[in-house]
C-alpha cells in the first residue's frame, strides 16, 4: 500500500440531514482509505450558532477522535475577537506520517464587492516512502473569482518558493543548528488540495496548471488516473435542499510533477451524505 491522502470538506460536520457529526464523517472516511494524511476543510471553535450547532472546539474533536496516532495541525483563516468571545474557522490536516515542519500561509483577499471571508492555507511536509512531500490543505473563496485567481496565484507561488529553495538551500553562515535557522527540509514533490470552489472548465481551475517557467508544473491528479473521463462531481450530490442547482466538482488535489508516476489512484466517494462535499483520495506509491 502507498501513501493514502483523504481530502474533504466537512462543513463543520454538517450532513445532508442537517446534524452535525464529526464522528460519523470520520468513519466515513477510515471506510473509504486507511489514511495516512486527512485534509479538512471548514473546521471551527465557537461558532456553535452554525446551523447543526457544531462543538465548542472541532480541532480539539479531531484530535481526541484520531487519537495518539495522528498529529492535528490547526489552520485558521477567521480569527474573531469578541471580549471573551473568540470565533475561529479554517483547515486541518491529520497525519500519521513523520512530521517535518508546518507553515500557514494567509491567502489574499483583493477588494471585491462581494461577500467575503479570509482564506487560508496549512503547508505540512512530511517523510513518506518515497521521500519528503510538501501537502498544503486550502479552501478558496466563494463568492468573489477576483479573490480566487488572487488565491490560486498565491499557492502557485508557495509550490514555487519550495522548489526554489531546493535549487538554491539556505546556509547556516554563522547561525547554529540548534536553533530557529536550521534549514528546513525541502522537496519539489507538492500536493495541493482542498475546495477550490471553481468548476472544471472556469479560469481559476485552468490558470491553476500553467506550466511554470523554471520549476515542476502542476497538474490535476484526477486527469493523471482517469485521462478524459469527467471527475464526478464533489458539491451539490446529495444536499438539495440548500443547493438547487445542478452538481459539480469543485474539490482538487493537484500534484507536481515528479508526482506523477507515482499515483495509484485517485478517487471521489459520491455515495456519502456525511457533508454537503464529497472526500478525495489519492493513494501514491513507489519508494527511493
Amino acid at each position: 500500500m502507498g501513501t493514502v491522502i483523504l481530502t474533504w470538506n466537512i462543513q463543520w460536520g454538517r450532513g445532508a440531514d442537517g446534524r452535525v457529526d464529526l464522528a460519523r464523517q470520520l468513519t466515513e472516511a477510515r471506510a473509504m482509505a486507511d489514511f495516512d494524511v486527512l485534509c479538512l476543510q471548514e473546521v471551527t471553535s465557537g461558532f456553535g450558532n452554525l446551523p447543526g450547532h457544531p462543538g465548542a472546539d472541532q480541532w480539539g474533536e479531531l484530535a481526541d477522535a484520531l487519537g495518539p496516532e495522528y498529529t492535528v495541525i490547526g489552520g485558521f483563516a477567521l480569527e474573531r475577537h469578541d471580549g471573551a468571545r473568540v470565533q475561529r474557522f479554517g483547515n486541518a490536516i491529520a497525519t500519521r506520517l513523520p512530521l517535518l515542519y508546518v507553515m500557514r500561509h494567509a491567502l489574499p483577499s483583493p477588494p471585491d464587492a462581494t461577500p467575503a471571508m479570509p482564506r487560508m492555507a496549512i503547508e505540512a511536509l512530511v517523510q513518506t516512502a518515497f521521500g519528503v512531500l510538501r501537502i498544503i490543505t486550502t479552501h478558496l473563496e466563494y463568492y468573489s473569482e477576483t479573490q480566487r485567481l488572487a488565491q490560486i496565484d498565491a499557492l502557485r507561488a508557495i509550490h514555487a518558493e519550495g522548489c526554489g529553495r531546493v535549487a538554491h538551500p539556505p546556509v547556516l553562515g554563522a547561525e547554529s543548528d540548534a536553533g530557529p535557522f536550521r534549514p528546513l527540509a525541502q522537496t519539489t514533490a507538492t500536493l495541493i488540495c482542498g475546495d477550490l470552489n471553481c468548476k472544471p472548465d472556469s479560469i481559476p481551475k485552468r490558470l491553476a496548471t500553467i506550466p511554470f517557467s523554471q520549476h515542476p508544473a502542476l497538474h490535476d491528479a484526477w486527469e493523471i488516473a482517469h485521462g478524459a473521463t469527467p471527475q464526478p462531481p464533489t458539491f451539490g450530490v446529495h444536499d438539495r435542499t440548500d443547493w438547487t442547482e445542478p452538481a459539480y466538482a469543485c474539490d482538487y488535489m493537484l500534484i507536481s510533477e515528479p508526482l506523477k508516476a507515482r499515483v495509484l489512484r485517485v478517487e471521489v466517494n459520491s455515495a456519502t451524505q456525511a457533508s454537503d462535499h464529497r472526500p478525495m483520495l489519492l493513494e501514491l506509491g513507489g519508494d527511493d
